[in-house]
């Protein structure tokens, strides 16, 4: 009988008499005392004998056990395997069914040692005897696998085997236990762990696609490790998911281990499950020690391996866990020689570029956007069953809005193909444009998405913006891309992002901490080019930051990255601020007009909280000084209409935003409307400004100056002279407006018959200029040049020459080659050199120029048009009008497109168009 038995019996008996113990008091009362003391004692009694019953009850159960043969406790069912009872013995447990002696010692069997050291085990309940100084065989359990213990395992019992049922016995006894996984018979290769996503519909192959495939191809006898980079939508997962199955498909690799390397823990459970899927010996229970066993099997094995790390964004989770890689020969910087390391590859697929993800055999490959031709391609297969299929502009088209990305494109068929009664290629264009509409309206619901996608366009970049967010400098990533959200996505000058009015809205985002400097604000940057989230390019002045057009979308329609009113007008201060009142018609001028076009375009509304913003006074000045006059027109007439209706007809801003207009529409060559206007608003701006005020002097200069345009030189030249004192008096002798004014006085007196007093008004000018602003500063290079144009009409062509040929180099010191002035003066020289009678030479300076024009400038910049002007007149001043009169023919077009009909240079090319004509014909004659 067991020991539980004799507690129960006696436990029973104790329990019964004390009861009749009780009733005998009950109902004898003190006469019963001897019946109850009778009871009372057999009771006291009964629980004694137990209590030694149970004492001393194991120890003799064990002894019989030893001689018995041992026999378990509890009954054990497993497949394969079985239950014995540990006995001191040595480390080696062996299981058939069926194997003989030397079978079980074949490598590759399923006889395999323990691992060395100790085996984690359950708390004992009783101490755990030392080991037997000799092996001692023990009786294995009859079941449907025999097993065979021996070693230094004891004090309780083994469950040996990979599957195990086990039906404990209802008492309470504690048994100390290890389980020890069986040997692994080997696997049937190609080996596969992890899942492998479902390649996506309409999988559109690419140049990646290849170029990952060369590469490995290349490389059959090392590992090779490429480490697939770009932005969140790009489709590095798919391309790594199509590299797999191609391996496999051709029996390139043995083991194939896709790991979702989003979290460590994940990254460790992926190693271990590859562990007990191809390792033939223990492997143990400990996910981190069992990724180990893996990592060290990749580095000996024969066998052809990929492992494949998706969504590795944070690199610290895979410290330590890198799969063996190629390394560079420290003598011959080349990979191992075959047959010296492991064999296999490795892809990784992450939105970061940090170094760690590089280095010892692993490389970068940037994955960008489809080219124009493959998101064509796909569109087209992925739209091919629309009712009525879209043509190949459409698809081109609507590629471009979506800026190639491969995850818009995605989404946005299935958005078309799920409504395609009702949607067209061309519909869905015009409600994407319509920025009314949210982003998320334009691609399907999170339950509609396709190719097994978790995550819609919107929050694929929201993730990581607050990714980006985390990385030092911690918090400054966020306020960076609300502000890149607003400007242009080709390139934003990081001087911009850089300047002081961005490090304060940086220091007001965390107004606790240390103001920010210059380089945390390059870090900023930095943490978001880590994540894909912009891309930089170029270096020193001519550095600059892009965005793609539907992350800037999805941050300015996120909550929680949607750009306020303090973003919008620190962007507007930072253009500002970085924006050189001289740098028009250059690569500089033409990105900042851009980034001022996009904050137009976002954040209109913002800009006219305060009256009118400065930057768009300098975008509109900007486009008419880079030539670009029917634009400079629309702009102005634009802020004309938004400041009426804000801030009335009479509000200085309005008066301001009039004179621009009539400026601008005047130099597109309305002269005469020009000269009327600004007379008009002249007397407007006296009615409600004063006579005194500043805005109102600079109108009345510009009345005067387009009175002498339109043929009332002298009349103008008085009028200058006589505001001439006024504006002295009032802003000062050296006020730029009134160094504005002296030389506009100076080119009327000049226009009215006194050159010598055009040049020598210009030459005192540029004295005052010189001592004011230095011979560097733009107004004193640009009075230099008004002076030498002059000096030729008085002094004659040599005299213009030799002025023009010293300018040229402090132009190119200053401004730079490419400038449109620095251009211009290489004209007037080329121009100069045909007045003098050098018509070949002149006409050789006029090419390379064009040239260098049309590349810097554009080929409807009204220098360019000067240019071609003068090469005509040239080519007639050289012999041969009937080619100047067919250049000018060609010209009149572009002259009449640009300028306009009333233009005065219009008139004069029109005039030197019948000159040569009758030319050509008394030549011909």
């Amino acid at each position: 009988m067991t020991t539980a038995q004799w507690t129960r019996i006696g436990l029973v008996a104790a329990a019964v008499l004390g009861a009749l113990a009780g009733f005998a008091w009950l109902v004898g009362g003190p006469a019963g005392g001897p019946a109850v003391w009778a009871s009372g004692g057999a009771a006291v009694l009964a629980l004694t004998v137990t209590a030694i019953v149970r004492a001393r009850r194991p120890a003799t159960e064990a002894a019989e056990a030893q001689a018995s043969g041992a026999q378990a406790s509890g009954a054990v069912s497993e497949t394969p395997g079985s239950v014995v009872p540990r006995a001191a013995a040595s480390t080696s447990i062996s299981e058939a069914p069926g194997p003989t002696a030397s079978e079980a010692a074949t490598p590759g069997s399923a006889s395999e040692p323990l691992p060395p050291g100790p085996v984690p085990r359950a708390a004992s309940a009783t101490p755990v005897p030392p080991p037997a100084p000799a092996p001692v065989p023990v009786a294995s359990v009859t079941g449907p696998t025999d097993n065979t213990v021996a070693g230094d395992v004891s004090g309780g019992t083994v469950f040996q085997g990979r599957d195990l049922t086990i039906h404990q016995p209802t008492h309470h006894t504690v048994i100390d236990t290890q389980i020890v996984h069986s040997s692994a018979a080997e696997p049937e290769w190609p080996v596969v762990v992890g899942v492998l996503p479902n390649e996506a519909d309409h999988f559109q192959h690419r140049e990646l696609t290849d170029r990952l495939t060369h590469t490995s191809d290349g490389h059959p006898t090392v590992v090779l490790g490429q480490v697939l980079s770009g932005m969140g939508g790009v489709g590095k997962t798919q391309l790594a998911a199509h590299h797999a199955r191609s391996l496999l498909a051709r029996g390139a690799v043995d083991l194939a281990v896709w790991v979702p390397a989003a979290e460590r823990a994940t990254i460790v459970q992926a190693y271990a499950d590859a562990a007990r899927a191809v390792l033939p010996g223990h492997v143990d229970e400990d996910p981190d020690r069992a990724a180990r066993q893996f990592l060290t099997w990749l580095q000996t094995t024969d066998r052809r391996w990929l492992v494949v790390l998706d969504n590795l964004d944070v690199p610290e989770h895979v410290r330590g866990l890198w799969p063996p890689t190629a390394t560079p020969s420290a003598d011959q910087g080349s990979a191992p020689a075959p047959g010296t390391g492991p064999l296999g590859r490795l892809v990784v697929t992450t939105r970061r570029t940090d170094t760690a993800l590089a280095g010892r055999g692993r490389s970068f490959i940037d994955v960008g956007t489809y080219t124009p031709d493959e998101a064509r391609t796909y569109l087209a297969t992925a739209l091919a069953g629309l009712p009525t299929p879209p043509a190949e502009a459409d698809l081109a088209a609507l590629a471009e809005d979506l800026g190639h990305l491969p995850l818009a494109l995605s989404h946005a068929a299935a958005y078309i193909r799920d409504r395609r009664d009702s949607m067209t290629c061309t519909s869905y264009r015009a409600r994407l444009q319509d920025q009314r509409g949210a982003l998320a309206r334009m691609f399907p619901e999170r339950e509609s998405l396709p190719d097994d996608y978790a995550r819609t366009v919107a929050t694929t970049w929201s993730m990581s913006v607050e990714h980006a967010d985390t990385l030092t400098p911690r918090g400054l990533a966020l306020p960076m891309m609300r502000l890149l959200s607003l400007l242009d996505p080709t390139g934003v000058p990081v001087a911009v992002l850089t300047s002081p009015p961005v490090l304060d809205h940086l220091r007001r985002a965390h107004p606790g901490r240390p103001a920010p400097a210059g380089q945390d604000a390059e870090d900023a940057l930095s943490a978001l080019a880590r994540l894909h989230l912009v891309t930089r390019s170029g270096f020193g002045d001519d550095a600059v930051v892009g965005v793609h057009r539907l992350v800037q979308r999805a941050t300015r329609e996120q909550r929680a990255t949607r750009p306020d009113r303090d973003t919008a007008l620190t962007a507007a201060d930072a253009l500002v601020r970085v924006w050189p009142m001289r740098v028009h018609a250059s690569a500089l001028g033409q990105r900042l007009r851009a980034n001022a076009t996009a904050l137009v375009e976002h954040a209109e509304e913002w800009l006219w909280e305060d009256g009118l913003h400065p930057v768009l006074t300098r975008f509109g000045e900007s486009l008419g000084k880079s030539g670009a006059l029917s634009q400079a027109i629309d702009h102005w007439a634009s802020v004309l209409d938004t400041a009426r209706e804000r801030l009335g007809g009479d509000h200085r801003d309005t008066l301001f935003t009039r004179h621009q207009v009539i400026l601008w529409r005047g130099m597109a060559g309305e002269a005469n409307y020009a000269a009327e206007a600004f007379a008009s608003l002249a007397e407007e701006m006296t009615r409600v400004l004063g006579a005194d005020d500043s805005q109102t002097m600079s109108t009345r200069v510009q009345s005067a100056r387009w009175l002498g345009r339109t043929g009332g030189e002298q009349s103008a030249r008085q009028v200058m002279e006589d505001l001439l004192p006024d504006l002295m008096r009032l802003l000062g002798p050296d006020h730029p407006d009134t160094l504005t004014t002296r030389g506009h006085l100076a080119s009327l007196r000049g226009k009215a018959g006194d050159p010598r007093a055009a040049v020598d008004t210009y030459a005192a000018l540029l004295e005052d200029e010189r001592r004011m602003f230095g011979g560097d500063h733009p107004g004193s290079l640009l009075t230099r040049s008004m002076l030498a144009r002059w000096r030729g009409r008085v002094d004659g062509a040599a005299a213009a020459i030799e002025d023009f040929e010293a300018l040229l180099p402090d132009q190119i010191r200053v401004l730079g080659p490419d400038h449109p002035d620095t251009l211009s003066t290489r004209g007037q020289i080329a121009a100069w050199r045909g007045v003098a009678g050098d018509h070949a030479r002149a006409l050789q300076e006029l090419d390379v120029l064009m040239t260098d024009q049309i590349r810097h400038l554009g080929p409807d910049h009204p220098h360019v048009l000067t240019t071609r002007h003068s090469q005509a007149r040239f080519h007639g001043a050289a012999g041969d009008p009937a080619l100047a009169a067919e250049l000018i023919e060609a010209l009149m077009p572009d002259q009449l497109r640009i300028l306009g009909p009333d233009h005065p240079k219009t008139h004069a090319i029109q005039a030197d168009l019948e000159r040569w004509r009758e030319k050509a014909r008394e030549c011909g004659a």
